[in-house]
């Protein structure tokens, strides 16, 4: 099945807690969680693309067992409501006077992200033999002002549904939310772990590799495991020899190629589509906001632009670079760096 899985990220997911690369100690907590078949609210803070998300689920998966379709959600704070859940919200926020009870005629407030994707599922009752259901809230410091209405629904169905939340901010999340939960740090993934799965891949994967590349890699990939092993594969493509060279060369064309077609699409005035884009790139590589606003730059700097252009751009991103050091959400700041660009396009 394996060889028939032609990306090799996937191909090498790990399919239990065992498999996941490294990190002992996290190892051992989870496991000791998963027989004692209890644990309070946790959030998981880490930087972006180190694992959280999946070492999250391959835990609710161990947790819940045969009970684990039934029983487990994931959901993406930073991603908006479609119209069709923003139709069901408005649609269910009022109350008609037709009903009986105390709530007829009353307008339901509960923030509209809470109401179309957490509510439905903590309020339904467990399934099968599993003590509680579980919920993985990935991205959740995007939530803002809407946490306090997330904490209200953690106390009042706490019973029922254990939240794991997932951020790289742990500071944008609101103290009665971070009293309320276990917090699990973590960290990037140390060398010698790292070297030995790119190691077993590599003799897998027919690859000569040494140390020196290993390291070198290791330092391009910030010890992130998806994006090496993304590295590698694209570095296997013109031979079974990976050298430095050809590490830094396609992970520079990688770079690169996303970056501008990123910016051309801006330039040519399409917002939908440079902002699917720019979430997609995010949300596939991982980068961090603030390296994601520096690549932006560096692009820039080498297209052939005029000085008025390319001065007027650069103060647009660095505006974005610091606004999302104090806001919460990163999509937001994304957004708006590229409503800018797309209105100024006709300047370019």
């Amino acid at each position: 099945m394996e060889q028939e899985i032609p990306i090799w990220r996937i191909k090498y997911l790990p399919k239990n807690l065992d498999q996941i690369c490294g990190r002992k100690k996290i190892k051992e907590t989870l496991k000791h969680i998963i027989q004692q078949q209890n644990f309070p609210h946790m959030i998981f803070v880490g930087a972006k693309g180190i694992g959280k998300t999946l070492i999250a689920q391959l835990f609710s998966k161990e947790f819940l067992k045969n009970n684990y379709d039934a029983n487990f959600k994931l959901v993406y704070a930073d991603i908006p409501l479609s119209q069709e859940e923003r139709k069901q919200v408005r649609s269910d926020a009022y109350i008609s006077t037709s009903k009986i009870g105390s709530g007829a005629g009353r307008t339901i407030t509960t923030p509209a992200f809470i109401q179309a994707r957490v509510k439905p599922f903590v309020q339904l009752r467990v399934l099968g033999g599993s003590p509680f259901k579980i919920l993985i809230v990935k991205n959740f410091e995007a939530l803002g002002q809407n946490q306090q209405g997330f904490r209200r629904l953690m106390e009042i169905y706490g019973r029922n549904c254990r939240m794991i939340l997932i951020t790289t901010k742990i500071s944008s999340i609101i103290d009665p939310i971070v009293s309320r939960c276990q917090i699990v740090l973590i960290s990037p993934i140390k060398f010698i772990d790292f070297k030995d799965l790119i190691t077993i891949i590599a003799t897998k994967e027919s690859l000569e590799i040494n140390n020196e590349v290993i390291e070198v890699l290791y330092r391009i990939s910030e010890g992130k495991i998806s994006h090496a092993i993304d590295l590698l594969q694209l570095s296997s493509i013109s031979g079974k020899i990976i050298d430095i060279n050809k590490l830094y060369e396609f992970s520079q064309k990688f770079h690169n190629d996303l970056i501008k077609s990123l910016l051309m699409i801006a330039f040519k005035g399409d917002f939908p589509n440079v902002r699917e884009l720019s979430r997609k790139i995010l949300s596939n590589y991982k980068y961090d906001i603030n390296e994601f606003f520096k690549l932006l730059i560096d692009e820039l700097n080498k297209m052939p632009l005029s000085k008025f252009v390319r001065c007027k751009l650069i103060n647009y991103i660095a505006d974005a670079d610091f606004r999302s050091i104090l806001g919460r959400d990163n999509d937001i700041q994304v957004s708006s760096l590229f409503s800018k660009i797309c209105l100024f396009s006709e300047y370019i």
